[in-house]
């Protein structure tokens, strides 16, 4: 599940952005949440599996009818192709008209994600 991040999770947020070697100094960290607070087409949002403490953030941009993920940042106990998966389940569920891309290291895993997904809703018909 995705939450939009708020100041009130910003402590939680910057534990997860620690794990990103580019933002692991404070000054950075502080400049990339200022960066998602006020640019109207960047967010953030904390993500939960389906226990109750948050498990990761991601980073996504907007521009036209595209969200992009600019990264994810998740627990290191939390870190599996199926949660990468099942946060771009939520994506595709939250914004469900807008085309989803990644950066170079998340596209190979949103191919296989759309594969994956493709396949299943094929089986789905097969046994209906």
């Amino acid at each position: 599940m995705l939450n939009k991040y708020s100041d009130e999770n910003k402590k939680i947020a910057m534990g997860f952005l620690s794990y990103i070697n580019d933002l692991k100094d404070l000054d950075n960290m502080e400049q990339e949440l200022k960066l998602y607070s006020e640019d109207e087409n960047r967010q953030l949002y904390l993500w939960k599996s389906n226990i109750e403490d948050y498990s990761g953030i991601v980073a996504l941009s907007f521009s036209g009818k595209t969200v992009f993920i600019e990264y994810i940042s998740l627990n290191p106990s939390y870190r599996s192709q199926s949660n990468v998966f099942k946060i771009f389940d939520d994506i595709s569920q939250k914004f469900p008209k807008l085309v989803m891309l990644g950066n170079f290291n998340l596209s190979q895993q949103i191919q296989q994600w759309n594969k994956n997904k493709k396949k299943l809703e094929k089986d789905m018909k097969e046994t209906n």
